[in-house]
């Protein structure tokens, strides 16, 4: 029984080592150094001040900001160590509590270039020369410190020349460290219990990057054709021929976005011809909605008449109906995809036509809100057109979308 209760141990042991990472390998001694670097834009600190924070000694320096190394800030927290033994930056960032990816760029610190300059000042008692460089047309400037046994920058560029304590982009952002001083490191702990997935540096980078928004998929290889026999899908709802779609959409809470987007993909799916389309949001907050036209005919909504003899219905707001809004309008080239075949020399077809609308002006409506999302093609064609939809929340920001 002892027997088996001590595999039984060693088992779970080794079961959740394989869920442990050994900590950032970043590698403290005696003389490892903390420096922390305020921002500023055009003369005025950062209105979100996060200081940036690094350490380093002879041979590492670790870069990160304050609420990321504390695990105050928002995902992604990202940590970063640069290599000058091995010539080479190792990136990791936490995605979510339990989502942790690496890499490693051979390429971020062996093809800098600076010039150095003339001039010295002091920065924090420190004596400091002046170095340059430009990088996809930005001018950077640097002032470093030789006075201390360590080098390291607040971030890749300039690891080599020295400590750097202050960087300028272009003349009008300036980070400028405002304490320098020797410390006892401390690995931060949130990056000590999950194990990373190590990726090559563009899926590192496009993670991330996919990481700051939300997407809220709107449809998936939804055909839009003119046909009553079209396989329906359970959630999208056909009128019209199966010209418009619509689809019952909840969004989350909106109130820290700073931008919200529509993105919309078509192709013909046998539609050979130039066609508009549109996508429209059905506000359900009164007692009747265009849905209710869509579906029961367009003599049921509610009649404005402008003088004309003419009579239009759902088009104007009353006290019990909301018209439907539209968020984007687009129209489509001919056949994309569907008769790429057609060759003409020196040309190549798109596989896919992309649109992108603005629609944060319209985020008061989507927020925390469960609406009537749909989209419409003009065609009488039978295959019609393929389209994929989504919307991007896009967070952070000193502002909100206005109304």
């Amino acid at each position: 029984m002892k027997l088996v209760r001590l595999t039984i141990v060693v088992l779970l042991i080794t079961l959740h080592a394989s869920f442990v990472v050994a900590q950032i390998p970043f590698h403290a001694d005696n003389a490892t150094y903390r420096i922390t670097y305020s921002s500023a834009s055009n003369g005025k600190p950062s209105p979100n001040p996060n200081r940036t924070l690094i350490f380093t000694n002879a041979s590492q320096t670790l870069i990160t900001n304050e609420k990321d190394y504390k695990g105050e800030g928002k995902f992604p927290l990202e940590v970063s160590i640069i290599d000058r033994n091995n010539l080479q930056q190792q990136l990791y960032t936490l995605l979510s509590a339990s989502d942790c990816i690496t890499t490693t760029d051979s390429n971020a610190i062996k093809n800098q270039q600076f010039e150095l300059q003339e001039g010295s000042k002091k920065i924090l008692g420190y004596n400091c020369k002046k170095a340059k460089t430009v990088v996809n047309s930005n001018t950077i400037e640097f002032w470093y410190t030789t006075d201390l046994p360590v080098k390291g920058a607040p971030t890749v560029l300039g690891q080599n020349l020295g400590l750097v304590l202050e960087m300028i982009r272009n003349g009008n952002f300036v980070l400028t460290a405002d304490e320098v001083r020797k410390t006892a490191y401390t690995n931060p702990t949130q990056f000590a219990t999950i194990k990373p997935r190590s990726l090559d540096l563009l899926s590192y980078r496009d993670e991330i990057w996919r990481n700051r928004f939300t997407t809220i998929e709107l449809f998936k290889d939804q055909v839009i054709n003119f046909s009553d026999t079209a396989t329906v899908k359970p959630d999208v709802m056909r009128f019209a021929n199966g010209t418009i779609v619509v689809k019952k959409v909840k969004f989350p809470s909106l109130a820290d976005a700073k931008t919200v987007f529509l993105d919309l993909q078509e192709q013909s799916n046998g539609d050979a011809y130039d066609r508009t389309g549109t996508v429209f949001l059905i506000p359900v907050d009164k007692k009747q909605s265009f849905l209710d036209g869509l579906k029961n005919g367009a003599s049921t909504l509610p009649v404005f008449e402008n003088g004309n003899g003419k009579k239009y219905q759902g088009v104007i707001a009353t006290a019990g109906y909301s018209p439907a809004i539209e968020l984007m309008r687009f129209f489509t080239p001919f056949g994309i995809k569907q008769y790429n075949h057609i060759q003409l020399k020196g040309k190549d077809w798109h596989q896919t036509v992309p649109y992108r609308q603005d629609i944060s002006a319209y985020a008061s409506l989507l927020d925390s809100q469960e609406v009537y999302i749909g989209v419409f093609i003009g065609n009488y064609d039978k295959g019609g057109h393929k389209v994929n939809a989504a919307v991007t929340i896009h967070r952070g920001g000193d502002e909100a979308p206005k109304k």
